[in-house]
C-alpha cells in the first residue's frame, strides 16, 4: 500500500511539475524578447554609425549633426531595450543586467559627448567606450534567447 501511495504521489508531482513548468514558460513573452533583439541590432547599427561620423569629423567633414542624431537614436534604443526586457518578464538575470549596463554606459557616453564636445582629448576615452559598447551589444545579442531556437538544445 505504501508503494502504491508513492506511485500516485510521483504521478501527481510529475503532473504538477509539468503545469508549473508550462506556467513559467508562458510567463516569458517571447515576442517582446524578439523586439528586444531588434533593439540590440539597432544599437549596433547606431554605434557603427557613431564611429563613422566621429571619425569623419576628424577629417574636416561636417558630420557633427548626424553624430548627435545617432547618439540620440542610440540612447532611445537603449531605453526601449530596457523597457522591452522588463516587459518580457524574463527570468534571465544576465539579459536584464546586460541591458541595464548597456543603458548606463550609453548615458555616460552621451554625457561625455555633450559635456566635452570641444575638448578633443576626451575623444580618446569616448572611442574606447564606444568599442566597449559595441562588444557589449554583440554579447547581449548572443545572450538574448532567439525565438526560433530549440529550448531543449
Amino acid at each position: 500500500m505504501n508503494r502504491a501511495g508513492d506511485e500516485r504521489k510521483d504521478r501527481y508531482t510529475q503532473k504538477a511539475g509539468v503545469v508549473f513548468q508550462s506556467m513559467e514558460e508562458s510567463s516569458t513573452n517571447l515576442n517582446t524578447l524578439k523586439y528586444a533583439r531588434w533593439m540590440v541590432i539597432l544599437v549596433i547599427i547606431t554605434t557603427l554609425s557613431q564611429a563613422s561620423t566621429g571619425l569623419s569629423s576628424m577629417y574636416d567633414y561636417n558630420t557633427a549633426s548626424s553624430h548627435a542624431w545617432t547618439a540620440q537614436i542610440g540612447l532611445l534604443a537603449c531605453l526601449a531595450l530596457v523597457a522591452l526586457v522588463i516587459m518580457s518578464r524574463t527570468d534571465n538575470s544576465k539579459v536584464k543586467g546586460m541591458s541595464f549596463g548597456l543603458l548606463f554606459v550609453w548615458v555616460i557616453q552621451y554625457g561625455m559627448g555633450e559635456m566635452f564636445a570641444k575638448m578633443h582629448w576626451v575623444s580618446l576615452i569616448h572611442a574606447v567606450l564606444a568599442m566597449g559598447i559595441l562588444l557589449h551589444t554583440m554579447a547581449l545579442l548572443r545572450a538574448i534567447p532567439s525565438v526560433d531556437a530549440d529550448p531543449t538544445a
